[in-house]
């Protein structure tokens, strides 16, 4: 006999409603309980609980029971997920061969200040499609991390950007050198291999990085429009002591760059090129505190390979292990003292009131401060 379409596994078209997912922000970091109890009645079903951030992630099927927590006396409001993309980088040639010492790492002189700091032990996550842990060049700084996507596997990178980024930061292979070569690094995927993501699981990615002490997060991520809920996990990250560094864009704007690198809570990080002017994809404006490199830079690629690319997501991992090399020195340096030894150490860029990034001045500098000696 033939089943009815109208059976459990063959719903008509007509009765299958999409899913929503919404995210609540909890007033004052109440207890979540009655939000749950309110999400399962009304028809929803809780996803995720993000403790350090006040927030309860739930999904719903259609627009029913959308809206039933709008007013709930411990809500102080909610947003609809949304979708957040890598900063699209221009891709360049996978190579066999690479420069030890990438341009960009001398460029900053990072090199200059590794008899006083490599960044040993400082901890450094890195918000992004994962990190091929197996590179020759980040394996032996690769401490573990979370694959937010699917918790039960590992953070492995199948899309390249993410591993990209790691070895910038903490290369340190014969053939490949990041700027803090002895950091502990670790994975957070939240990006899939196409290097997109949901805003909720950028929000899960930095409770995260509250709940395990990172120090330093690398974002090579944006958003164009605001979100309030992404604005307030920034600031609690801030407020705890994490230093948030993110990617100003790649839409080469003048005056408007992307968020979250836009909240004053970040280092928000525009790019250059060789000759040391700012890169032509490069977003520049309001929330840029610094330049780094990000023109046809070369770093880890997936299958134990380089590849050059081009972005301002090239440029982030630049700040964020220069800031490591400075956490080793003072592990008590709050992000608004980083971000002040960073901006106050760079070299001018001609026709730009954004500095270049210096590592060797900015260890320099914070040298001083502790009456010490750097040359």
């Amino acid at each position: 006999m033939t089943k009815p379409d109208w059976l459990p596994g063959t719903l008509p078209m007509f009765n299958r409603k999409p899913r929503v997912r919404k995210i609540f922000h909890l007033k004052g970091y109440r207890s979540p309980n009655h939000c749950l109890r309110e999400m399962n009645r009304c028809g929803g079903r809780p996803l995720r609980v993000l403790p350090q951030l006040g927030v309860v992630i739930g999904e719903f099927y259609g627009e029913e029971g959308l809206y039933s927590l709008e007013g709930h006396p411990d809500v102080a409001y909610w947003e609809v997920d949304s979708r957040v993309t890598i900063t699209d980088p221009f891709v360049g040639e996978v190579s066999e061969n690479t420069d030890r010492l990438p341009w960009g790492v001398q460029r900053i002189e990072a090199h200059k200040v590794w008899r006083y700091t490599k960044g040993r032990d400082v901890n450094v996550a890195v918000i992004d499609t994962g990190i091929a842990s197996d590179h020759p060049a980040v394996r032996e700084n690769y401490k573990g991390g979370i694959n937010i996507l699917s918790p039960m596997f590992t953070p492995y990178d199948y899309n390249g950007h993410g591993t990209h980024v790691a070895g910038t930061i903490a290369g340190r292979a014969e053939d490949l050198l990041g700027v803090a070569p002895r950091v502990n690094l670790f994975a957070v995927k939240a990006f899939n291999r196409k290097g997109s993501a949901n805003l909720s699981d950028l929000l899960s990615a930095i409770n995260w990085c509250i709940e395990n002490k990172m120090q330093v997060v690398n974002m090579s991520f944006g958003m164009a429009r605001v979100s309030d809920t992404l604005e307030q996990a920034i600031r609690t990250a801030y407020q705890k002591g994490l230093v948030m560094v993110a990617a100003a864009g790649n839409q080469g704007t003048s005056g408007d760059i992307d968020y979250p690198a836009r909240f004053s809570e970040t280092i928000g990080v525009t790019a250059t090129d060789r000759t040391g002017d700012i890169a032509s994809f490069s977003n520049t404006g309001p929330g840029v505190d610094i330049a780094a490199p990000g023109d046809k830079v070369s770093s880890c690629w997936l299958n134990g390979g380089t590849r050059v690319m081009s972005g301002t997501s090239m440029a982030v991992p630049h700040v964020a292990g220069t800031a490591a090399l400075l956490f080793y020195l003072r592990p008590e340096l709050t992000p608004d003292q980083i971000r002040k030894i960073l901006m106050n150490s760079t070299v001018a860029i001609s026709g730009t009131d954004v500095g270049l990034l210096q590592a060797h001045h900015s260890v320099q500098l914070l040298a001083r401060y502790m009456g010490r000696y750097v040359p």
